[in-house]
């Protein structure tokens, strides 16, 4: 090898000694997202049960559209303070919570990728009375994804024994 080819090689293996370890360190995020859940187990009569809503930060739960609906959706946001004024509007690109109705009993809500720290569980009938209404601290647990990327999350059940059982 003549003199050219130590003034290429050594800044190669330098670049190569310096960039091998970073390279290590990185982790290359997948650019996606997830949804966290928790689920609302009823015990007891649940036959005056309509609807369960999940209500964090000024916000409830909405019912899971439809798949392949023809109509365009209207999310209601329904505040925490029953005196406020209720408005109807055009749907954002991410309801808050969407609620999903598993079993009479069973009710699982997909937050997004948000992890409310205290959420208010309320279970309606038709008419739209609160049958019971719960205030609970939600503690997540990541079940999937990585530390360094994040990833979905679940919280333990919250538990409503319905009143008269």
């Amino acid at each position: 090898m003549g003199r050219g080819w130590g003034l290429i090689v050594r800044p190669a293996v330098l670049l190569l000694a310096v960039c091998a370890p970073v390279a290590g360190c990185s982790t290359a995020c997948p650019a996606i997202g997830w949804v966290n859940s928790v689920t609302v187990e009823l015990t007891g009569d649940v036959s005056q049960v309509a609807t369960v809503q999940l209500c964090a930060d000024g916000a409830c739960s909405e019912l899971r559209p439809e798949p392949r609906t023809a109509e365009p959706r209207i999310v209601v946001t329904t505040p925490l303070d029953p005196t406020a004024r209720v408005t109807r509007q055009a749907p954002p690109a991410m309801a808050p919570f969407y609620a999903e109705r598993i079993d009479a009993g069973t009710w699982r809500f997909a937050v997004n990728m948000s992890s409310p720290d205290h959420v208010t569980a309320r279970v309606l009938t038709s008419a739209g009375e609160v049958l019971i209404e719960k205030d609970t601290d939600l503690e997540w647990k990541r079940v999937g994804g990585s530390a360094q990327c994040g990833g979905p999350s679940e919280a333990p059940p919250i538990e409503l024994t319905m009143p008269g059982s």
